[in-house]
């Protein structure tokens, strides 16, 4: 079944998939995921600055923040970031993408749209799997053979980052106060 990601990346340069099993009721699942502080990439943002500095670069002032691109209630939500990643406080900007219009149409050469998605499918009773998906596509050839070099460096550190989202949203859900 197709789902919404594929409407904004359909063939990706590059993705990964993680998924966790939550025993918790769907509209709970839905919740911790959907909560303004269930993406908290501080501790990531941190590392990457440090990272940054290290390469004679600056920080950016205002780390980059995800669109909302996509949602069908309790069942999957995409959002969607497009940059230059790969260029360590060097990158030029993008601006902003309002939406999933923009997301699609914004094809300027040397840049990145990269799509980060949550999808609920039923596990078993009373059971929830939350499956987390990236996706990437370069806009340019060029931009394509440095994302991918990028991508063998950091590909295990963003698959930690998703298990580790996952394993909190999945704390969330099944928190009972």
């Amino acid at each position: 079944m197709p789902t919404l990601t594929d409407r904004f990346i359909p063939v990706p340069d590059a993705a990964e998939r993680h998924s966790i099993v939550i025993s918790a009721p769907r509209d709970r699942v839905w919740d911790a995921v959907t909560r303004p502080d269930s993406l908290d990439l501080r501790p990531v943002v941190a590392l990457r600055n440090v990272a940054v500095r290290l390469s004679g670069g600056r920080p950016p002032r205002v780390a980059p923040a995800f669109t909302r691109l996509a949602e069908d209630p309790e069942r999957e939500v995409v959002l969607g970031l497009i940059g230059q990643w790969w260029r360590l406080g060097h990158a030029e900007s993008s601006g902003a993408i309002a939406d999933g219009d923009g997301f699609r149409a914004f094809d300027r050469p040397g840049y990145a749209k990269g799509t980060l998605s949550f999808l609920l499918d039923e596990a078993d009773e009373g059971r929830i799997r939350l499956v987390t998906e990236t996706r990437v596509v370069a806009t340019s050839e060029d931009a394509r053979r440095a994302f991918m070099r990028y991508w063998l460096v950091i590909r295990l550190g963003s698959g930690l980052i998703r298990r580790l989202m996952l394993a909190g949203i999945r704390a969330r859900a099944t928190h009972h106060p």
